[in-house]
């Protein structure tokens, strides 16, 4: 039996891997904001503990309501960083309000959840820590610059974090899901971002220039919205414990840092690390005709850092 610590536990998939969670019998720490208001219904049980938490807070209040969560059951086995939002906006038109609280929300706050969580599991010795992150850092489309890239800074995160944590016997890894019908594209309200109106597509650019590429965008997105969104939150759900726990369908499988989910997110990684390759290749004269003379040595520092870079395990 696992004890859980989950953040963004009040709605979509974080709500959805509360339920699995407690299904397989594990204990868990739901987080959130009001979550003692959105969660009520859970009250009864007595494998759930509440705890309110904002992952913009400051880290000392972090660590105040990390360290309830801690004793909630004497200890935590799995953290997953869940809270997340999005939105759609033109780069020219986000204001800094914007910027900062899609990046507060989708990066910093999990960043501070961690830090304030790590001397917990340093001393008990073991742990793993999962974050969900998005397909779209694969693949990030028009107007969603500031979304995509605060999930591909956290894969990248999580990616160097699980280097410096498993000799410690802790492991991350970065849930990197395709589209699912949840609640992830509403304004957070009473921030700034949600004050601005920053819903999923919520009016569309203002600068009239935008108004084509923003209409064909969502015009194909709205065509046929579940074709856009093919992932099933429940089963969602059921893969990221099967991952962190390394039972169901990741059973015997070696652990993986960064994990696609869905077929959408499959073929945004698939199609993402092919081009990428190809580019390589095709640009590789360039590339390599910055190096000294004496060191074109076809790669040797590539080589050199290898087992600090690689991400797959034995």
């Amino acid at each position: 039996m696992a004890v859980w610590l989950i953040t963004g536990a009040t709605a979509g998939l974080g709500a959805a891997v509360v339920n699995e969670v407690l299904r397989r019998g594990d204990k868990v720490v739901a987080t959130g904001r009001k979550v003692e208001e959105r969660l009520a219904h859970l009250k009864t049980s007595d494998s759930v503990a509440l705890v309110e938490l904002d992952v913009t807070a400051p880290l000392p209040e972090i660590k105040t309501q990390v360290d309830k969560a801690w004793a909630a059951f004497g200890h935590v086995d799995v953290l997953m960083n869940n809270a997340g939002m999005s939105a759609m906006k033109p780069a020219e038109e986000a204001d800094v309000a914007f910027i900062k609280t899609m990046f507060e929300v989708n990066l910093f706050g999990q960043m501070r959840v961690t830090q304030a969580i790590l001397p917990h599991l340093r001393a008990q010795g073991h742990g793993r820590i999962a974050f969900t992150s998005s397909s779209t850092l694969w693949a990030p489309l028009p107007f969603m610059s500031h979304y995509a890239s605060s999930k591909a800074a956290l894969s990248t995160y999580v990616e160097a974090l699980h280097k410096e944590l498993r000799p410690l016997g802790i492991q991350c890894v970065a849930i990197e899901t395709g589209g699912l019908p949840t609640t992830l594209g509403q304004p957070r309200g009473g921030d700034a971002a949600g004050a601005a109106g920053a819903g999923f597509g919520a009016g569309g650019p203002s600068v009239e220039a935008y108004g084509p590429l923003f209409g064909a965008l969502v015009g194909k997105m709205m065509k046929d919205p579940m074709a856009h969104m093919p992932g099933d939150v429940d089963k969602a759900a059921a893969r990221v414990v099967d991952i962190a726990k390394r039972e169901g369908a990741a059973g015997g499988k070696p652990w993986a840092v960064r994990v696609a989910l869905g077929s959408d997110g499959m073929g945004s990684a698939r199609q993402r690390c092919e081009e990428q390759l190809k580019l390589a290749e095709t640009w590789r004269d360039v590339s390599v005709s910055t190096d000294r003379e004496e060191g074109q040595t076809e790669s040797v520092a590539n080589r050199e850092m290898f087992e600090f870079t690689t991400v797959l395990e034995k």
